[in-house]
């Protein structure tokens, strides 16, 4: 007690340093959550950002499969004749003769 009453006679110097010394400590603290918020918002957007290239590239892949079948189909049905064609249509699953 008597160590507070000799800094508040001696015209407040050392009061006034104890109070910046905690302010800084206060403004410290607060400034570190204020980081460690901004780390973690960074963090979350890089693994949004993570996903959304994953999910874009397995859509690439499969566009680019379905693309090379839909080529690979177009050279078997270029190179069929007419009689083989009706053929391979009627036997298709997806032929819906309602006349049977």
């Amino acid at each position: 007690m008597s160590m507070l009453l000799s800094l508040l006679s001696s015209s407040g110097h050392g009061l006034l340093a104890i109070v910046a010394v905690a302010g800084a400590f206060i403004a410290a603290w607060f400034g570190g959550k204020q980081v460690g918020k901004s780390q973690q918002r960074a963090e979350a957007q890089i693994a949004e950002a993570q996903k959304s290239a994953a999910q874009i590239v397995v859509v690439a892949k499969k566009q680019a499969d379905n693309s090379e079948e839909a080529k690979r189909v177009q050279t078997i049905n270029a190179v069929i004749d007419d009689a083989d064609a009706r053929r391979k249509l009627q036997q298709s699953p997806f032929n819906t003769d309602d006349s049977k």
